[in-house]
């Protein structure tokens, strides 16, 4: 399966997309209403805004998974050398094993060093991030909704699997 740009049209499926992986990755890690105030319609609105506004690039796998990067929000990072930002990248249980070619889509062939925010716990994205060469730079306290987590910031300076890591997403 080959990674294609999103558009407007695809707002549903990315949409059905990010609330399953959700589901399916946050248990555990996050409460069971953190995951469930994640509605498809809160989704839509999401997604028809991001790709309306033009906001960054995103790449999706069909009904599999999707990543979206775009300029960095954080000062500290911009400052860092790391002018682009992994906003998401998420994949379905049925998608796993398409993380590299969604990962090296999103990053594209002129890309720029960028970071990327994981939760601590989710061992299978850390585990993924690390091989395709992502550094730790530093782990924080965050809150998702009123959920207080740990997450991983992870920097890439060049193409993510140049080293030639294998995938493990």
């Amino acid at each position: 399966m080959t990674p294609r740009p999103a558009t407007i049209d695809d707002v549903n499926m990315l949409a059905r997309v990010h609330v399953q992986a959700w589901q399916e990755a946050y248990p555990g890690l996050l409460p069971a209403a953190e995951i469930a105030v994640r509605t498809f319609e809160k989704r839509q609105f999401l997604w028809a805004r991001v790709l309306s506004k033009d906001h960054g690039r995103v790449w999706l796998i069909e009904d599999k998974g999707f990543a979206h990067i775009g300029p960095q929000r954080e000062v500290l990072w911009r400052g860092q050398g790391y002018p682009e930002e992994l906003y998401a990248m998420y994949l379905i249980r049925d998608g796993y094993g398409l993380g590299r070619p969604l990962l090296e889509a999103a990053f594209g062939p002129g890309g720029r060093p960028f970071t990327a925010c994981v939760l601590d716990g989710n061992a299978r994205a850390c585990a993924f991030y690390e091989k395709s060469g992502g550094q730790l730079l530093m782990t924080r306290e965050e809150m998702v909704g009123a959920s207080p987590v740990v997450e991983r910031v992870y920097g890439w300076t060049g193409r993510p699997f140049a080293s030639g890591r294998t995938n493990m997403v």
